[in-house]
């Protein structure tokens, strides 16, 4: 054997099917290692509005293989209306669908593809479908695009995932799917895209075929496909759907993909005259499409050890087939070692245009699992395999691939009645080293997103029947996270074994909806948070933060002679402000390393007081030494300077608090604004307390702050001369992360943090609801990460939140008396459950692509007998009713119910799946039906809207408070 050493073979990485008795890959195996026949019968209803009339009787009564459901298909999952759905070929459904399961299989989140040259090959011949659609009036331009041109389709995959590679599909009668494997694999070598999506679909929907084939004698008269019998007579017609993805191995092995097996070479030839006729097989036809192959492949045909045929049953067409085997095999083959044949057909029937990826996925499966699956229905083989020293034997039992040290070698045939002839050469793919198991985690994080929250369900459920399972929890965790196509409804499982997951995505509730990805805003509290035995859980279980709080610790130590690592270990109260705030301050660093490391970056950093010495070295304005020289020295400052004071922490806007001081304002002043609700009274204690016991007296929430000095007040003010001496040679940098400063309320770069801005820092008002309000935006929802031993600032972030109508959340990361690394992670699962993105592949590094339960379509019924699915004719521009509506004076909900109900016209679907909150791209909207919707809101509302605005990221909601403004 001579493998082409110049050329990377292609690796399926991925494949999924719709199959006779098959949903799915395992259990296509099942079928095959079981040898079972899953022909059945022509279904009663398939044909139910067609007649025999004329034709020869009983021809729809005989034997094949269907599929059970060709009218559902889950429109809302690929943002289809319901409109285009029905307008669809179930061929291009179905195909849709298996394309998504594949592309999961390979362990490729759908999104990544977007922008990659990635080539969509595709084979889609006619199903009839087009002759349902114009029975039933149904001639628009949805109906032309989904129906009536099968080269759509490709077109329609690479749309939907940005992809910029080749897309085509090709067409060789019953060779086509596996004409679109070659020439994908073409593409691949010669460089013309990077990655391939290869599908083929086959549906009877309309019988002409059948009486076509009939009248030829080339159906089988025992309903079997009995390839290499003598008695075989033709074959049954079956319905059959598959797809797979196609990688060069060297990036399938770089990527820790897991193929089924690599293609080492193909052949695409045509008989020409050589079988007399074009539909008649021609033996030198087969001999050079099989001796090219292996040429292409470099593999001597000696070599090879199984040959999926493409072995349909038929009297002209197994007897060539066999021949050429035995003519090409034989060469330098030992008289001891045959090759091994089979065809698929015998368990399947023949899938006709999808009979060439049938064949591949078996051949794959074989190799995989290195059992040779049974060829059924022989009871007395041909001549040519009875012969003494023939080269070729039929596999009449399930047995398992002939042991050597070399690899795995298969062929593959598949023929068109065209005359064109395909041929792939197999191996398997090289085995990795067994990999020791990952040691165990204190905790794991387990994502699980869908379209739906039905689907979400089922989906958690697959997830969690997994887990009793008991599989590698690195492999789930890395593979669910990291390869997994994310969606907008998601839930995230925590625990810290298998039966803590489970029961917890069991007990999962509706999870959280998703329409942007969020801006995240790290916010870093101030002095308060500690608590006794803060750390200790991180430093022992989570090794990141210990690195990241050392390195801290050991500056920390360089200033003041301590470590807060030691401290925080011994687990003793911290007493004094310059032992509390350098120990918060270096938790507050290496959490926020942590948070960065697991994938989750700020957009924004807010510090409150002291936090935003830890937001400046975080952003990179400050080194860790000189984050550690701020926070100790000027501590050491507030230490020795003996001021004192106190502050209180007030349930009062500004305003109000100001009022309440009153005739104290010499003494007492409002130090920090947390909230509109909110505020930190700061001065002399004595002063202080008259001003906060009427308060109390009066119910209003008061609580004193755990300091002993009276900071962001005059009272600081001596402070300033030392503090501007021990920093004077801080040197601060521009900052690769922004942050609002809540001294000066106002962006800073981080260059300005200065000397001199560090005692503005402990002088000035904290401005933190100003700040927070500022992060808070319109366009995206925002999320804020509160990195603290304990939330200080949650109920200031969600009264700002709530006040100003736009979307957030706080996420806290840790919370006194929880353990912190459980804590840690269920933060790190609500973040993504928010819309962050977790770098799942640093969080399991040792994680390897494991293969999940597959999405569970939440299909509905597509069929043109459908009551109510085609539009009523727009009305003539003439008859616009004049403005029913008063948009002005209606609320935007009332308004949004309106144009719920014109979306729901326009997109055929009732009224309740129309989600005011959605994107209309989502809810199946494209650029015809958004030109309807334009219309019938400018007939029905008096108003103009563009239809760049319908396609755009808008909501019905928001549609309907631009509507109101006019």
């Amino acid at each position: 054997m001579n493998l082409n050493q110049g050329r990377d073979p292609v690796a399926v990485v991925g494949a999924a099917c719709r199959l006779p008795g098959a949903d799915s890959m395992s259990e296509l195996w099942d079928v095959l290692r079981e040898g079972r026949d899953v022909v059945g019968t022509i279904p009663e209803d398939r044909f139910a509005d067609e007649t025999e009339r004329g034709r020869r009787p009983g021809v729809l009564r005989g034997a094949g293989g269907y599929l059970d459901d060709i009218t559902g298909f889950d429109a809302r999952y690929f943002g289809i209306s319901p409109f285009e759905a029905l307008r669809m070929d179930p061929q291009q459904r179905i195909l849709m669908e298996a394309i998504w399961e594949a592309l999961a299989d390979a362990g490729i989140p759908a999104e990544s593809l977007a922008g990659t040259r990635t080539g969509v090959y595709t084979s889609l011949l006619s199903s009839g479908y087009w002759d349902l659609l114009r029975r039933a009036g149904m001639y628009d331009m949805h109906a032309a695009l989904g129906a009536a041109v099968s080269g759509i389709f490709p077109g329609r995959v690479s749309t939907r995932l940005d992809l910029r590679g080749p897309s085509m599909g090709v067409e060789a009668a019953c060779a086509t799917s596996l004409l679109a494997v070659h020439v994908a694999c073409r593409a691949l070598w010669n460089g013309e895209a990077d990655l391939a999506i290869v599908g083929g679909a086959n549906l009877q929907i309309v019988p002409d075929l059948y009486f076509a084939l009939s009248d030829a004698g080339v159906l089988s008269s025992t309903g079997q496909c009995r390839f290499g019998d003598v008695a075989g007579d033709g074959y049954v017609r079956s319905e059959g759907v598959a797809a797979v993805i196609l990688k060069p191995l060297s990036r399938a092995l770089a990527d820790g993909d897991t193929p089924y097996a690599v293609i080492l070479g193909s052949s695409a030839t045509h008989d020409g005259r050589t079988g007399g006729s074009m539909v008649a097989p021609g033996l030198e036809g087969h001999e050079e499409m099989l001796r090219s192959a292996y040429l292409d492949a470099g593999v001597a045909p000696c070599d090879v050890d199984y040959i999926e045929a493409h072995g349909p049953g038929t009297r002209a067409g197994d007897p060539t087939e066999l021949t050429a085997l035995d003519l090409v095999l034989r060469e330098g083959r030992p008289e001891d070692r045959r090759c091994l044949v089979g065809s698929v057909k015998s368990n399947l029937g023949h899938t006709e245009f999808t009979a060439g990826l049938a064949g591949l996925l078996k051949t794959c499966l074989a190799i995989r699992h290195r059992t040779i699956p049974a060829t059924l229905h022989v009871d007395r083989p041909h001549d040519i395999l009875r012969r003494p020293y023939t080269a070729v034997e039929l596999a009449m039992l399930t047995q398992p691939w002939p042991q050597d040290e070399r690899p795995a070698i298969a062929g593959i045939s598949s023929f068109g009645m065209s005359g064109a002839n395909i041929h792939l050469v197999l191996s398997e793919t090289p085995r990795p080293a067994p990999q020791p198991p990952a040691p165990a985690r204190p905790g794991y994080v387990l994502p699980v997103s869908a379209r739906d929250p039905h689907a979400l369900r089922e989906l958690a459920a697959s997830y969690a029947d997994l887990l009793d399972a008991k599989p590698p929890l690195e492999d789930l965790c890395y593979t669910a996270g990291a390869r997994t196509t994310r969606h907008e409804l998601r839930i995230a499982a925590v625990g810290a074994d298998a039966g803590e997951l489970a029961a917890a995505l069991r007990e999962a509730g509706e999870g959280t909806y998703v329409r942007k990805e969020p801006k995240v805003v790290f916010v870093f509290p101030g002095q308060g948070a500690q608590w006794t035995g803060m750390g200790r859980d991180l430093l022992e279980r989570l090794p990141a933060f210990a690195r990241h709080l050392e390195s801290c610790a050991r500056a920390v130590r360089a200033e003041l002679g301590w470590s807060p690592a030691d401290l925080l270990r011994r687990e003793r109260p911290l007493e004094h402000v310059d032992q509390i705030q350098p120990t918060i301050w270096a938790m507050q660093v290496a959490l926020a390393a942590v948070w960065r490391e697991w994938g989750v970056e700020p957009d924004l950093l807010i510090g409150h007081s002291m936090g935003e010495i830890a937001a400046a070295v975080t952003s990179g304005a400050l080194s860790i030494a000189d984050g550690a020289a701020v926070v100790c020295r000027r501590s050491r400052v507030l230490r020795e300077s003996h001021a004192r004071g106190a502050m209180w922490a007030i349930g009062l806007g500004e305003d109000a608090a100001r009022e309440a001081i009153g005739d104290h304002a010499g003494q007492v002043c409002v130090g920090v604004i947390n909230s509109s609700h909110s505020t930190v009274l700061s001065g002399e204690a004595a002063a202080l307390d008259q001003v906060v016991a009427p308060l109390l007296a009066k119910g209003v929430f008061g609580k004193r702050v755990q300091v002993d000095y009276a900071s962001h007040a005059p009272q600081v003010d001596p402070m300033r001369a030392p503090l501007l001496r021990e920093l004077s040679d801080l040197r601060p940098e521009a900052g690769a992360v922004p942050i609002h400063s809540t001294a000066w309320d106002a962006p800073v770069k981080g260059e300005e943090m200065d000397a001199g801005y560090w005692f503005e820092n402990l002088r000035l008002p904290v401005r933190f609801a100003a700040a927070a309000r500022a992060a808070l935006t319109q366009e995206r929802p925002t999320v804020f990460v509160e990195i603290s031993p304990h939330p200080l600032l949650q109920p200031a972030l969600e009264d700002e939140i709530a006040a100003s109508g736009a979307r957030g959340a706080v996420v806290a990361s840790l919370e006194r008396g929880r353990p912190e690394t459980d804590a840690l992670h269920a933060a790190l699962g609500r973040a993504f459950e928010l819309g962050c993105r977790p770098a799942w592949e640093r969080l399991y590094p040792l994680g390897e692509h494991l293969r999940l339960p597959a999405y569970p379509w939440q299909r509905r019924r597509f069929w043109p007998d459908q009551a109510g699915t085609v539009l009523p004719p727009e009305p003539a521009a003439a008859e616009l009713p004049a403005r029913a509506y008063d948009l002005a004076g209606m609320r935007d909900a009332e308004v949004a119910g309106v144009v719920a109900g014109l979306a729901a016209q326009v997109l055929a679907v009732p009224g309740h799946d129309i989600g005011v909150d959605v994107p209309l791209t989502l809810l199946g909207l494209d650029s015809v039906l958004a030109t309807r919707f334009r219309d019938r809101i400018r007939r029905d509302l008096g108003v103009e809207v563009p239809v760049r605005l319908l396609l755009g990221p808008s909501t019905l909601l928001e549609l309907a408070t631009r509507l109101r403004a006019g």
